[in-house]
């Protein structure tokens, strides 16, 4: 890696274009995001995330940048920054002494298959139709992570995957699993020529979680935060699936119903070695 740069100001050109990526605006015009802290930025460098550059806040730190970029043939660039530019890169009231530009890469359905590491026919697949809420996205990535499926599928998503939000939510998940991103009505068809079982997480024209099958290839489809699935995903083929409730309340947190259905799926593939 190059030696560091110093910034003292937080109107360096650097910072100011950096904490741009703050909005989802910029960061769908540069092609990059920002990564938080040094825990996630080595996720990150050991998934193979591009990263493009550094800010430190104190040159001792220099110590802490994974060891796979210093070996890069192509280093990032490195910046040591003073308090106040450090700072308005900042988010949330967080404060991170390491924050990283990243490359973005493709989430289309065409480049997925490559990204599967996978070789079994029984594919699990999560599929988040128009989720909205970072944090939510971030821990239902993160719960996929844990329980190994092999891609999470984003219909329509009203929130952009490389939200800081997101990516903190997710512990690194987002680097970690393969996404894809794509419509509603695309998805479906890449899922029926998957050969897949479409499992529908709604309360009207469902049964038990528990009183299916989620043999072979199979998808499981969970809904908006606020809406559910509505008239999304109703199709005849598809199974809808509920989680029973026993209090007043008749729905749970979207990320909570993500982990107990898949898990419940992990539960019966491992004890058919699917």
């Amino acid at each position: 890696m190059q030696n560091p740069l110093f910034i003292s100001s937080a109107q360096n050109p650097k910072i100011k274009l950096a904490s741009a990526l703050r909005d989802s605006k910029e960061r769908r015009k540069t092609g990059s995001f920002l990564i938080d802290g040094t825990a996630l930025i080595r996720i990150a460098v050991e998934s193979n995330v591009e990263i493009e550059q550094v800010f430190l806040d104190n040159e001792q730190l220099l110590s802490q940048i994974p060891s796979q970029l210093w070996n890069q043939s192509v280093v990032p660039a490195c910046f040591v920054c003073e308090r106040a530019p450090m700072d308005k890169l900042q988010y949330g009231g967080q404060s991170h002494s390491m924050i990283a530009i990243a490359k973005s890469w493709p989430m289309d359905l065409g480049s997925l298959k490559s990204r599967i590491t996978s070789k079994g026919a029984g594919k699990l697949y999560l599929v988040l139709d128009q989720m909205e809420k970072p944090g939510n996205l971030g821990a239902a990535l993160r719960t996929a992570d844990a329980a190994g499926v092999d891609a999470v599928l984003l219909s329509d998503p009203i929130c952009d995957p490389f939200n800081p939000n997101a990516i903190r939510s997710s512990l690194g998940a987002l680097f970690t699993v393969p996404v894809a991103v794509s419509t509603n009505r695309m998805l479906e068809e890449w899922l029926q020529q998957e050969r897949c079982n479409i499992f529908t997480a709604r309360v009207e024209g469902s049964v038990p979680y528990t009183s299916v099958r989620f043999d072979g290839p199979t998808a499981i489809v969970i809904g908006n935060e606020a809406e559910g699935l509505r008239e999304r995903w109703e199709q005849d083929q598809f199974q809808g699936i509920s989680i029973p409730m026993r209090g007043k309340i008749d729905s749970l947190n979207a990320s909570v119903s993500t982990a107990i259905l898949l898990f419940e799926a992990v539960r019966q593939r491992s004890a058919s070695n699917i």
